[in-house]
């Protein structure tokens, strides 16, 4: 075992599509006993008010890395070019190269630590081009290398949960699996499906290089696999070190193998269906056997941090990057997965009691599964459910505070989303936002689809209250007008108190133009994003006043 160094690592593991009630710690199906054990450790704090800042893929991504909503940094939506090889993301993140964890890991201490970070990054990028001269071919230079890492090892988007790259070459393509799809999906506009994997080469024409050999069957594997070499090279110059590992799982298309999928209708590794229903549907035995997997590469994780004597000075975070995939209409209350000839089938993911699921304001959209620790502030008071509220964009803050770190002079009086966890972490069972100086917990909430208007929603949170209005799952009239919810007494979000409270219901509408108003500040005197679509459309009630 080697030396823990004096300084912190931090590691964020984030899944992808998976529900707030889908581990088996939260009385999902699949089971997953090594997240479980960690969930329930003496160090970890199960975090149930935990959220992602976006409601789909590259929001959120956005999010951990800035500390800040993502509409700031030009962040709207998500692009779809998963080949590198044939088409170039002209994709716009932080053009003004907004401040990230990287730079604040990377650039801490400098006179002692200039090379602390060794800041690393694995799994899915899905924030532009992987190219340092994507100019050139009329995309936007946009990978980790230019937002503050000096590692990387990612696909630039989706990308399936095994056999990754196997269309990248004809020869690979019979070994192709594609579960129950029987076929890929996300393809490039030609219809071509390289999934690659690219990481930091200066030697290469582009300044990255691709994988030229397979991938294994289970893509979460490689992405272990790249995670515990990189943390053998920095444990072996005893230096702690930054890393993302962003999971494809399980994302569709999610592909479990055959073995994982016996074992779970087996009920080996999944709870059996509730009396009476029918057995798993394919889908549903892929997205379980995806997630034992999951649950697989995870424990290695832990295992490795623990192998090479990190675990104990390493503050993890654990999230998914939003909702489970599939919407419920016509008002976005989710009924469970089924077979029966009365209603098609629903995603197997699940968000449990919440309302909504991927791209809904509901809560469904983006309250998700969050996990942290780290011994050294939690100091065995863990092992609980702690419900006060987190985002992804804290993890920034959290990480500046513990390297005593603040942003550079010409960022500091940007705006700043996230609050740091800190003094949550060391009182976990005192602890209570409404006690703090900045009162209580506050923060907006958007889904944008510029082809899609009228499916886009907002919404705002403001300690128990929320306000919403538009989400994608509900299509019926009165989901269009001001709607307001109080999650202590209602988490499922099916009382509309809009009507009984009308003076809650201005102050959080005021206070969502404010923080709208902030957002597009940040868009064009921060960023300074040149986006057609600027600026973002108000809900109704504000366009019409």
């Amino acid at each position: 075992m080697n030396i823990t160094p004096s300084l912190p690592s931090f590691l964020f593991l984030l899944v992808d599509d998976i529900g707030w009630a889908d581990f088996s710690y939260n009385n999902g199906t699949a089971l997953t006993p090594n997240i479980d054990a960690w969930a329930k450790d003496k160090n970890s704090l199960i975090l149930q008010d935990f959220h992602s800042g976006g409601t789909v893929c590259s929001p959120t991504r956005a999010t951990i890395l800035t500390g800040r909503n993502h509409f700031r940094d030009c962040v709207d939506y998500v692009y779809g070019c998963d080949d590198m090889s044939i088409c170039v993301p002209d994709f716009e993140f932080a053009p003004s190269r907004t401040f990230t964890v990287g730079d604040a890991v990377r650039t801490a201490h400098p006179e002692e630590y200039g090379d602390y970070g060794g800041a690393y990054f694995a799994g899915k990028w899905h924030l532009g081009s992987f190219f340092n001269d994507s100019e050139a071919y009329g995309g936007k230079t946009s990978s980790p290398l230019v937002h503050g890492f000096t590692k990387m090892n990612a696909t630039v988007e989706v990308a399936p949960t095994a056999t990754t790259n196997c269309q990248c070459k004809p020869e690979w393509r019979k070994d192709c699996q594609f579960g129950h799809y029987d076929g890929p999906n996300h393809c490039s506009p030609d219809g071509r499906c390289c999934f690659n994997y690219w990481w930091d080469d200066p030697l290469s024409a582009h300044g990255v290089t691709n994988l030229t050999w397979p991938t294994p069957p289970d893509d979460s594997l490689y992405l272990v696999d790249a995670f515990s070499r990189y943390m053998a090279e920095r444990a072996q110059q005893k230096k702690p070190f930054l890393a993302q590992i962003s999971f494809h799982n399980c994302h569709i298309p999610f592909i479990a193998s055959k073995t994982a999928k016996v074992r779970c209708a087996k009920g080996e590794t999944c709870r059996p269906p509730d009396p009476g229903s029918p057995p798993y549907t394919e889908k549903e035995l892929d997205y379980y056997g995806c997630m034992t997997e999951l649950d697989n590469a995870f424990g290695q994780v832990i295992e490795a941090l623990k192998k090479h004597g990190y675990y104990d000075n390493t503050m993890i975070w654990f999230a998914s990057d939003n909702g489970p995939e599939q919407n419920c209409p016509p008002d976005g209350i989710c009924k469970k997965a089924s077979i029966s000839p009365q209603r098609p089938v629903e995603g197997p993911g699940s968000a449990g009691p919440l309302r909504g699921r991927k791209r809904d304001i509901y809560e469904g959209g983006h309250r998700v599964a969050g996990i942290v620790s780290f011994p050294p502030l939690i100091q065995g008071r863990g092992g609980m459910q702690v419900w006060e509220t987190v985002v992804t964009f804290d993890f920034l803050p959290t990480v500046m505070e513990l390297l005593n770190q603040t942003r550079p002079p010409s960022q500091q009086s940007w705006a700043l989303d996230g609050r740091s966890i800190v003094a949550l972490l060391k009182e976990p069972n005192n602890f209570q936002w409404n006690n703090t100086k900045e009162g209580p917990r506050s923060f907006g909430i958007g889904y944008y689809d510029p082809k899609q208007i009228i499916s886009n929603g907002w919404g705002y949170r403001w300690g128990k209250w929320k306000y919403v209005q538009g989400s994608v799952s509900c299509n019926k009239k009165y989901c269009r007008k001001p709607q307001l919810f109080d999650l202590e007494t209602d988490l499922g979000e099916r009382h509309d108190l809009a009507e009984a409270n009308p003076d809650v219901l201005r102050l959080l509408q005021q206070k969502f133009r404010e923080w709208h108003a902030s957002i597009m500040k940040s868009r064009q005197e921060e960023s300074k994003c040149q986006k057609a679509n600027l600026p973002l459309p108000l809900p109704t009630f504000m366009s019409e006043e």
